[in-house]
């Protein structure tokens, strides 16, 4: 008899909270259930189903595995789970796609991949545009709809269908792509069209604007041409207001289908970890003994407190790729490993992250850049089991901290390519501005920075990460805009053997640098 008010108890818990349990399981979970004392079978059968519930489960059945999990952790609430990885490198192709879903009004996990590969070229910026006109849509400042009452304080962004279809003149806002189809003529695109735009008497309000830029401009639409007085970057949305969106769902790339930014015990294992740090190296030259001395000096400082991990990007040689290149970055390769390899301690608890330059040896210069070929990295990844070999870009979770990491001389081809440059004082601050207003870690045109059309998702940074690392041929800065560091290493070999280091557990950058006894060129 207790056996089948214990069963319809647990039917009725489970139906209460929409899920679906097959007999068997009822039976087997009254049985573990019958072991609790009476008074606590509820409470706990309540326990388990919430824990059921935060599993992110894609269909109401629930399964012995989904039980399983749930009723370890209510026996040992303190011991992570295995989906709470405190460690976990996330290349460029296990990215989730994130898409604007009109019907259920807001941004959701793309799991679409069936398009022809040439069709994913021309949906590159139609994607990209989609997510700023609707992440801006949102925004208190703009009108959510064309029908929405007009409001004093809110702006209407007008289609440019609208303004052609319309004959509309007169003052009006428009969000675009800046583009130049005509040699020093740009225009203003968007899904629905296009029109041409005078910037000749444009205030560029102090911020970074270049082609390939999603922008919002004001101005007088008169004879064919809209003449801009204002433009600016689509506003920012922060990352915890995006977040609601996807409720639990993982965002940020991995195995995991849960996201691991809201869990209390890896929240925990991050706070405990004081002076636990992840180490940021670009430019790594293995070819030239005095720069692996200056990395062996790194890791004497760091052998009493061995680091989370060492992130090391390219470029792996000091010069530019030929026939002996495969060779010596074997055989440097080889020499960094034995060094590492006479510190213990770091060896066995350190992760060594490398990150291929757009110059290494494996694939063209086109991002996502896949890892060094298996047949360089063969040796060192059997001396340092440690050793992951990654893409450019790639991503890190370590406990709830979200870092993105992209080896690219961005700073320096916006500098090249900009309309107009910012005041100098706030020159750093704008770069991450402009990468983080648009969502992107690369927004320029496809001939300044080649992306795989299929893969441009890959380098989204939607929502917001706690750290974005763009490793540039440029002096090293660190910079926070929108709750987000950003940050460059510098070169190592090139700029006095400089590095950064970001301690997650209280969330701060530390520049270093190395004593430079000797030059390297």
């Amino acid at each position: 008899m207790a056996d089948s008010k214990c069963i319809q108890m647990i039917q009725t818990n489970f139906s209460l909270y929409g899920l679906v349990l097959s007999r068997e399981l009822r039976i087997s979970f009254a049985k573990q259930l019958l072991k609790i004392p009476q008074n606590e079978r509820e409470s706990w059968l309540n326990r388990i189903i919430e824990l059921i519930l935060a599993q992110n489960l894609s269909d109401p059945h629930v399964g012995a595995e989904h039980i399983k999990i749930a009723i370890e952790e209510c026996l040992e609430p303190n011991k992570l789970k295995d989906t709470e990885t405190v460690f976990n490198v996330i290349d460029g192709y296990n990215i989730p796609k994130i898409k604007y879903d009109i019907s259920k009004k807001k941004f959701i996990i793309d799991n679409e991949n069936s398009y022809p590969e040439t069709q994913y070229k021309s949906l590159v910026f139609k994607y990209r545009f989609e997510m700023a006109w609707y992440k801006t849509l949102r925004h208190k400042q703009f009108l959510s709809s064309k029908f929405e009452k007009q409001q004093t304080h809110k702006t209407n962004l007008i289609p440019i269908e609208y303004l052609l279809s319309e004959l509309r003149t007169g003052n009006v806002c428009i969000m675009g792509l800046i583009t130049q189809l005509m040699e020093d003529q740009y225009y203003l695109e968007d899904t629905s069209g296009t029109i041409k735009i005078d910037l000749s008497n444009t205030d560029f309000q102090d911020t970074f604007i270049m082609e390939g830029f999603i922008v919002i401009v004001n101005g007088v639409y008169k004879d064919d041409v809209l003449h801009v007085k204002t433009i600016d970057l689509p506003p920012i949305e922060s990352s915890e207001s995006l977040r609601s969106d996807f409720g639990d769902t993982n965002t940020f790339g991995g195995s995991h289908n849960v996201s691991l930014k809201m869990s209390e015990k890896l929240q925990i294992h991050e706070e405990t970890n004081q002076d636990g740090m992840i180490v940021f190296i670009a430019e790594l030259w293995l070819d030239v003994p005095h720069v692996l001395q200056k990395f062996k000096t790194i890791l004497d400082g760091y052998m009493d407190y061995p680091p989370i991990a060492f992130v090391l990007c390219g470029h792996f040689l000091s010069f530019p790729t030929n026939t002996t290149s495969a060779k010596t970055l074997i055989t440097g390769f080889k020499n960094l490993a034995e060094i590492i390899t006479q510190y213990t301690s770091i060896k066995e608890s350190t992760k060594f992250v490398f990150v291929p330059g757009p110059h290494d040896l494996g694939s063209p210069k086109i991002l996502p850049k896949p890892p060094l070929p298996k047949c360089i990295i063969e040796e060192v990844t059997k001396m340092i089991p440690n050793a992951i070999f990654t893409t450019n870009p790639c991503r890190i979770q370590y406990c709830t901290k979200e870092i993105v990491i992209l080896r690219e001389d961005m700073l320096t081809k916006m500098c090249r390519n900009t309309l107009r440059f910012p005041k100098e004082e706030h020159f750093f601050k704008h770069f991450a501005k402009a990468i983080i207003s648009q969502s992107h870690l690369t927004p320029v045109p496809l001939q300044v920075v080649p992306v795989y059309w299929k893969y441009d998702h890959a380098l989204q940074i939607f929502p917001t990460p706690d750290l974005i690392v763009i490793a540039d041929n440029f002096e090293t800065y660190t910079t926070n805009y929108s709750d987000c560091y950003v940050i460059n290493p510098g070169m190592f070999a090139k700029n006095n053997f400089s590095f950064q280091s970001y301690v997650p557990a209280i969330n701060q950058i530390q520049d270093c640098q190395l004593p430079n006894d000797i030059n390297v060129t």
